[in-house]
């Protein structure tokens, strides 16, 4: 069953128009058609202080587009125009405290996918000491110089803690 429009809505003057755009009029001259209906219309206070009650970010309501009730609503206090991510978003949970079972699951799914990576840690690395000369492409990396290791790169032998030491004396 289709939600049931409020009382007001079915007497506006836009009921029903598709010939203009009331979201984004698409020139001037449109805007002007949109704002005259609106002008005439007998539920324009309602539609206005339905979309401010609602915060309503996009289109024509009550005359006034989404710049003109901004500026309404923080002068008078309203809820703030706003748009908000779409449902099934972690934002939306988190951000907007939306508890649809669509956001709250998108919220777990996140939760879970952060952890893993969290718990994914890389191997703590320390620099290879090595114990004799090895030659580098054309450089010689000499006995107790230190290395960086590089993933997938074969370690070359390394020194013992009191191997430099001994052979130094």
């Amino acid at each position: 069953m289709l939600p049931r429009l409020p009382e007001w809505q079915t007497r506006a003057a836009c009921k029903g128009r598709v010939d203009v755009d009331f979201i984004e009029p698409k020139s001037p001259a449109e805007d002007a058609e949109c704002r005259a209906l609106c002008a005439g219309c007998r539920v324009r206070e309602q539609c206005l202080a339905a979309a401010l009650a609602t915060g309503e970010a996009w289109g024509l309501w009550g005359g006034l587009d989404a710049e003109e009730r901004l500026r309404l609503a923080e002068r008078d206090g309203h809820e703030l125009p706003a748009v908000l991510p779409a449902h099934g978003t972690n934002p939306r949970y988190a951000k907007h405290r939306c508890r649809c079972d669509l956001c709250r699951k998108a919220h777990t799914d996140y939760e879970r996918a952060r952890r893993a990576h969290r718990r994914v840690r890389v191997e703590p690395w320390s620099p290879i000491v090595l114990a004799e000369p090895v030659r580098i492409g054309r450089v010689w990396a000499g006995a107790g110089q230190l290395l960086l290791p590089l993933p997938g790169v074969p370690r070359p032998r390394e020194a013992e803690p009191g191997e430099l030491l001994a052979s130094a004396a």
